[in-house]
């Protein structure tokens, strides 16, 4: 079966922010002699324009030459001093400065190249009223292009990220699924169905029937990267009923949501890892009763979700990764790869014992709120 994960861009592909040395040269090169050339094609079709010398051809070939040599230094030029709000009496200056140095440079260069090729010399003043400018412009064109470049690589990683972010959102995904079809997940749930197939068959079909609402709930938002937090819920609380069917009186739940944070968009089953991180390292691990609560609550422009159980509490500091499993640190990558330093997911001490796993995102309602869910004020 082909996996539904993007495939990874090549690696240096967007992020290269300038053309290699090479074709650098081969475009100026291409450019000299589209110049050198013109002068024929003007005799060819104007009449009176005196012939011009081939050698014509080779000294602006090697003028592009001079310019291929400098584009990456004024490159590197154009991103350290940028005209920004406030950087950009700094950047007048130098660019301004290296334009005049670049185009006097040019001038020294010509003179000299065109003795070597036999093409005759002139004086400085000559070649200063004649290339001066137009060497000054195309510095600035440099400059513009190197911005051009810069921008259009900026692009091209955002979209490397979407990428990224579309690669762990699947695989989250898939995480989910395994988690469900794993051997001793489906063996725990099919046993407790044939039992209570015997002794309570409306429990059974509930049963059976949630197991399916959560991968339907799954395949459903496969290509969304953010949901309401109400849709959300819903795929807790059929994940909710197989677990508290399993482990029976052992497992208490309390959901507390907000009114207000209903419609807020959250990353697609960003609760679930964590909630079966604290049923497995809290009622499973307690062997008496394990009680779990999940809450969110708006602060400002701030979504704040938490899980809470009674289990043995965070690791120590000594072993802070103790706890993190696949689910916890793709949760965490996910949120900075979509909130940056906005996204955190964070675990401490409940205050009255076991452990607290927070997340923090931006707080940000759908243009259009999801229908309402089935209730969410849940004790079982």
């Amino acid at each position: 079966m082909t996996s539904p994960i993007p495939a990874r861009p090549e690696p240096g592909a967007a992020t290269r922010r300038w053309p290699r040395p090479r074709t650098i040269f081969l475009l100026w090169t291409a450019w000299g002699l589209f110049f050198g050339i013109r002068p024929y094609v003007n005799f060819a079709i104007v009449d009176g324009v005196p012939e011009p010398e081939p050698i014509w051809v080779l000294g602006n070939v090697i003028d592009s030459w001079y310019w291929a040599l400098l584009t990456l230094p004024i490159f590197w030029l154009a991103m350290r001093f940028r005209f920004t709000r406030r950087g950009w009496p700094l950047a007048v200056a130098v660019h301004g400065a290296g334009a005049i140095l670049a185009s006097l440079a040019n001038i020294a260069f010509d003179i000299q190249a065109n003795l070597w090729i036999g093409a005759g010399s002139g004086t400085f003043g000559g070649y200063f009223r004649s290339v001066f400018f137009t060497n000054f412009q195309w510095y600035l064109l440099l400059v513009g292009a190197a911005y051009a470049l810069d921008y259009l690589r900026r692009l091209r990683d955002r979209d490397v990220q979407a990428a990224q972010l579309g690669e762990r959102l699947a695989r989250a995904r898939l995480e989910a699924l395994k988690m469900q079809i794993q051997p001793h997940f489906l063996f725990n749930t099919l046993h407790t169905i044939s039992e209570l197939i015997h002794e309570d068959p409306d429990a059974a079909e509930r049963m059976i029937t949630r197991l399916g609402d959560l991968l339907r709930l799954t395949v459903d938002n496969a290509q969304s990267h953010e949901v309401t937090l109400a849709q959300e819920m819903e795929f807790l609380e059929a994940y909710l009923e197989i677990q508290r069917t399993r482990f029976s009186d052992r497992l208490e739940v309390h959901v507390n949501v907000d009114t207000d944070t209903r419609d807020a968009l959250v990353p697609n089953l960003v609760l679930q890892p964590l909630l079966e991180n604290a049923i497995r390292h809290g009622a499973a691990s307690t062997g008496g009763q394990g009680v779990i609560l999940v809450k969110t609550v708006r602060s400002g422009a701030v979504l704040r979700m938490e899980v809470h159980d009674n289990g043995t509490g965070p690791p120590p500091p000594e072993r802070p990764r103790a706890r993190q499993g696949v689910g916890v640190k793709n949760t965490r990558d996910r949120l900075r790869e979509m909130y940056g330093a906005q996204g955190r997911l964070e675990l401490s001490h409940c205050p009255i014992g076991g452990t607290v796993a927070a997340v923090e995102i931006p707080f940000r309602t759908a243009a259009a709120p999801a229908a309402a869910p089935t209730p969410v004020e849940v004790a079982a």
